[in-house]
């Protein structure tokens, strides 16, 4: 029923001003400390401050609340003390705050930015009952929070007697204290009676990859209300970041349409990137208007109203122009800078690189980084920092590499690009940002291996030393005495050295042929590809439908790369299909990868499940075990 308790009880918190010359005091005021489930509330807040202006109210309510509001105004107090002028601004907000189960509950604080600082007023209680259960109160028209003098009776004037104000300045004066109107809120006239929703997208024209603002508002002709059984917006060919996803947090305004007031709100605010050319459709919203002045459709399901469905023209950035490595959808304004570290290591060590991109727009999820003989560049760590500000989606994202450097020298590592289309100035830019060069000292060189040959105990006599030494008298000659070279198998076992020698190094080189084999395969690009499919998995098992699609594409340019000898990612999505059939694939396999490719994009950008992740992974194993091996003669030229 959504009924608005009238100000019969009011309790009133109050809170000292805070130490700081932008000290404020803040008095906040309920308008009864109990009522029923789907009675209205309502919380006022008045905050004075003879330094800064207070601003951006915000109330704190508990879980099982809806709030209304603020309406804003501001107010001025001018006094005179011991001869002391004195000069107070401030604001005076008001919300709505319905229950909605029973219960004893703490609304509030009430919070205020004063001078860049954060006040707060005091809680108060208010306890919740069920319908039916207090007794019948008479039914109050809420005094208009931008009319505050409706209500009150004029005050007769009288003769000699000092001039009062004129009700009628005060109540002008009032009124233009109140916010304007947004220009986007205003309407000419209503499409529907009692209540009715408005669509808007801007602009209406746009390149595959540029924003677009879908911003969604309710108006309601019969009083407060509240939204309820709302459904979002259609909008599958759109990749979305919600920039509004409530209305309960939103400012309620008045505005006159056809003659009569009518209590507007904006219920969302999103924004879109479209994901291919074409005419695309953004699908009506609907809400229920929830009130004592709306009669319901259905059961607590209100007023159900729709807003109309909108298209938005999108079309491919131009051919003319593009830089190699577009790829479509970086569309915004970027800036691109690096850090490297360290400048100096040893042969087989590796450096942290870290590159940060940040501007306008959907921020890419990768760069253009320069490859080069001896210099391997690990999968990057990222991070995300992106949101919006005044409607407008950028931020930045850290992408951070780990770079190993194998060959000695000096080596410059080149130059991160990121191609992207401008649409306000609707022309191609590149984001680029210089690496610099670092130094790579040999390796500690391996001990040595080989013995020295030992000394001579005594010095050789020559040929004619086992001899002996002369005789002096005749007689029989002495025997000689026998040494193991003389017997029959010394030969053998001499010739058996040498051939065991040759045999066990031939072992030696075999062992090391075939191990320098497996870690040369480790290392080539279809080692590489499995790689990147056990990622995709990984991936997938966590829920990182982002990291899935890069770890598909990653191992199907891989492959085409070890199978085909095709660079495919410095290819154009138009013409890789091209391209492939040239290399040596079948038209129906060509056109398989570039319809998985276009699958990882929708992946990547779109809110996908746990099943599309898997079926993308299924999709790549398929197509990399239909891939064939071209030959070295067919195998298409590449340009470095």
């Amino acid at each position: 029923m959504n009924r608005l308790v009238p100000f019969s009880v009011v309790a009133i918190v109050a809170v000292a001003p805070s130490v700081g010359h932008a000290a404020a005091t803040l008095r906040m005021t309920v308008s009864t400390d109990q009522a029923e489930v789907g009675e209205g509330i309502r919380i006022e807040l008045s905050a004075m401050s003879e330094g800064d202006e207070p601003n951006s109210p915000r109330l704190r309510t508990p879980p099982g609340f809806s709030v209304q509001g603020p309406t804003v105004g501001t107010s001025h107090n001018f006094s005179i003390s011991n001869g002391h002028f004195q000069h107070q601004r401030g604001i005076n907000a008001a919300w709505i705050v319905v229950g909605t189960r029973p219960g004893r509950y703490t609304i509030g604080p009430a919070v205020v930015q004063v001078g860049g600082k954060s006040q707060q007023s005091e809680t108060a209680t208010v306890e919740i009952v069920a319908p039916g259960t207090m007794p019948k109160r008479p039914r109050r028209i809420p005094q208009d929070p931008f009319d505050p003098f409706s209500q009150m009776p004029r005050i007769p004037g009288f003769p000699n007697f000092p001039t009062m104000p004129n009700l009628d300045d005060l109540e002008n004066q009032l009124k233009e204290s109140v916010p304007e109107v947004p220009p986007d809120y205003r309407v000419e006239h209503a499409p529907e009676q009692m209540a009715f929703l408005r669509a808007t997208a801007s602009p209406t024209e746009v390149v595959v990859g540029q924003q677009v603002t879908l911003r969604v508002y309710a108006y309601g002709g019969n009083g407060s209300y509240e939204e309820v059984g709302a459904s979002e917006p259609s909008r599958p060919d759109f990749l979305s970041q919600a920039i509004i996803d409530s209305s309960y947090r939103q400012p309620l305004y008045m505005i006159e349409i056809d003659g009569s007031r009518w209590m507007a709100v904006k219920l969302r605010e999103i924004a879109l990137f479209p994901l291919h050319a074409g005419d695309l459709t953004i699908g009506p919203m609907t809400m229920g208007f929830r009130g004592a002045g709306y009669p319901e459709n259905s059961a607590m399901q209100g007023l159900v109203r729709s807003s109309k469905e909108l298209h938005i023209t999108v079309r491919e950035p131009p051919i003319a122009g593009r830089p190699p490595g577009y790829e479509l959808g970086n569309v915004g304004a970027y800036g691109l800078s690096s850090a490297v570290e360290p400048r100096s290591v040893v042969a087989g060590d590796a450096v942290a690189v870290t590159i940060r991109l940040e501007g306008t727009g959907n921020v890419p999820h990768d760069v253009k980084i320069p490859e080069q003989k001896g210099v391997e560049w690990l999968d990057p760590s990222i991070n995300d920092a992106v949101g919006d500000h005044d409607g407008v989606v950028g931020g930045s994202r850290t992408f951070r590499y780990v770079v190993r450097l194998d060959e000695p020298g000096t080596h410059d590592l080149g130059e991160v690009t990121l191609p992207f289309y401008d649409p306000r100035s609707k022309r191609y830019e590149i984001a680029r940002t210089q690496l610099g060069s670092v130094e790579v000292k040999p390796g500690r060189a391996p001990a040595a291996t080989a013995s020295a040959a030992p000394a001579a105990s005594a010095k050789s006599d020559g040929p004619l030393e086992d001899l002996g030494a002369p005789r002096k008298t005749l007689g029989a000659p002495t025997a000689t005495p026998r040494h193991f070279m003389d017997s029959k198998g010394f030969f053998g076992l001499l010739a058996g050295g040498p051939l065991a020698v040759v045999a066990l190094g031939g072992l030696a080189e075999l062992g090391g042929r075939l191990r320098r084999r497996m870690a040369a395969r480790e290392r080539s690009l279809s080692a590489a590809s499995r790689r990147a499919l056990s990622d995709a998995r990984a991936a997938a098992a966590a829920g990182d439908n982002a990291a899935v699609a890069a770890a598909v594409e990653r191992a199907l340019y891989t492959s085409i790369e070890d199978k085909l000898g095709l660079k495919a990612r410095a290819v154009l999505r138009s013409d890789l299909a091209a391209k492939l059939e040239k290399a040596g694939a079948e038209p129906a396999l060509s056109k398989d990868v570039v319809e998985l490719l276009d699958a990882c994009d929708r992946l990547r950008f779109a809110s996908a499940g746990a099943s599309e992740a898997t079926s993308a992974i299924d999709r790549v194993a398929k197509v990399l075990a239909r891939l064939p091996r071209a030959s070295r003669a067919s195998a298409p030229e590449q340009t470095e």
